[in-house]
């Protein structure tokens, strides 16, 4: 009755439907039926318990998110087996409103955002298939103008007229192509505004770091492949914050405005749900591979991996430098770029990259001759 009139009070019926079962067989009928997004479930019932009952639900490959709730505080292997099971949350009672709402609107958010990208997912896979059937009659064609040519044997005239057609179909084929490639760039500027729009006290972050990334990028030197996944991670790495609760997202961005927290303080989040979001995405799975690790330090301290130097993916290492640099200026837009360099420097062999900090040197001079060179009258 508790969670049901807090979900009610704070959600409204228009966001949240909520339906009630008294036992674990009861509810499992349900499930059946509604299909739910999120189940909450006590462990200690009447019958099946609700270690039981999630361990049911992952059987039946139902797509719900599961929360277990306990009384019993001194059992303190109830988080780690609900874990294990398959729980997506444990929450211990009595219940904290705060803590209980937090929970239901994360697995909410990332839900709602999940199908926004399977949505995407689908019309690429859509247009995919078209593409596929074209490249199939397109063969079926060349095979029966080759058939022609040996029965009939063409003349030059008509010969030059066959390849008209084939260039006529290749052309097609290319225009197909660039709409695939527009619509991977659309679905890229798609997510690139929402997290513009969900970061207003950082507005602008995610291009200007892009910037330095491309400079940064261009003198290493990278493939056209690598340059093209730099800036795309690039671009989105800030989009597991988006994807937080309001108060996790404020804290993941708050610090990374600091340097200390990359190797002294317990790492921020976002980057592993951000790989998450993106790795299951045509297209986006390099991309999500620079974003998971972004928290990683060249000497091997930093996490989720603990990758050290050149096993770390050079995007990552580019981004982390890029972005710390840029987060810096807003914290402290009374310190010069040459200054933030310096702090970064101290850094270096531990946190950054040497090749990468000596690039973003370059970038820094370049800003600054650009910012003294004369004006024209």
């Amino acid at each position: 009755m508790i969670v049901r009139q807090i979900l009610s009070k704070s959600f409204g019926p228009q966001a949240l439907e909520i339906s009630q079962a008294g036992t674990g067989e009861e509810g499992l009928k349900m499930m059946y039926e509604i299909k739910p997004d999120i189940i909450l479930c006590d462990i200690h019932m009447l019958g099946m318990d609700g270690f039981e009952v999630c361990q049911k639900v992952r059987e039946l490959k139902l797509r719900s998110a599961v929360i277990l709730m306990s009384a019993y505080d001194s059992e303190q292997d109830n988080a780690i087996k609900a874990s294990e099971i398959g729980a997506d949350a444990y929450l211990s009672k009595p219940l904290k409103k705060g803590e209980l709402l937090l929970v239901v609107n994360f697995i909410m958010r990332v839900a709602h955002l999940n199908d926004a990208v399977f949505e995407k997912n689908k019309q690429l896979e859509a247009s995919l298939g078209q593409l596929k059937q074209f490249h199939q009659k397109l063969a079926a064609l060349n095979d029966e103008l080759r058939n022609d040519k040996r029965r009939l044997g063409v003349s030059l005239k008509e010969m030059t007229e066959l390849n008209d057609q084939l260039e006529n179909k290749n052309e097609q084929i290319s225009s197909m192509v660039d709409e695939l490639a527009s619509r991977f760039d659309s679905t890229e500027g798609l997510l690139a505004t929402i997290i513009e729009l969900h970061q207003t006290e950082h507005r602008g972050h995610s291009e200007r770091v892009t910037q330095v990334a491309i400079f940064i990028a261009e003198k290493l030197r990278l493939t056209e492949y690598q340059f093209r996944n730099v800036k795309s991670a690039t671009r989105l790495h800030e989009l597991g914050i988006v994807a937080m609760p309001t108060v996790e997202k404020r804290k993941d961005a708050a610090n990374e405005e600091e340097l200390d927290y990359i190797k002294d303080k317990p790492k921020t989040n976002h980057p592993l749900v951000g790989e998450m979001l993106l790795k299951e995405f045509p297209g986006f799975e390099m991309a999500a591979e620079i974003i998971r690790h972004l928290h990683e330090n060249v000497d091997g301290s930093g996490s989720p991996d603990g990758m050290y130097g050149d096993r770390i993916p050079m995007g990552s290492r580019i981004v982390l430098a890029a972005s710390y640099f840029d987060h810096n200026k807003m914290a402290h837009p009374d310190r010069s770029n040459e200054e933030i360099l310096s702090k970064m420097d101290e850094k270096t062999g531990v946190i950054f990259d040497e090749s990468i900090m000596r690039a973003l040197g370059g970038y820094i001079a370049q800003q600054g001759m650009v910012k003294e060179a004369p004006t024209m009258d």
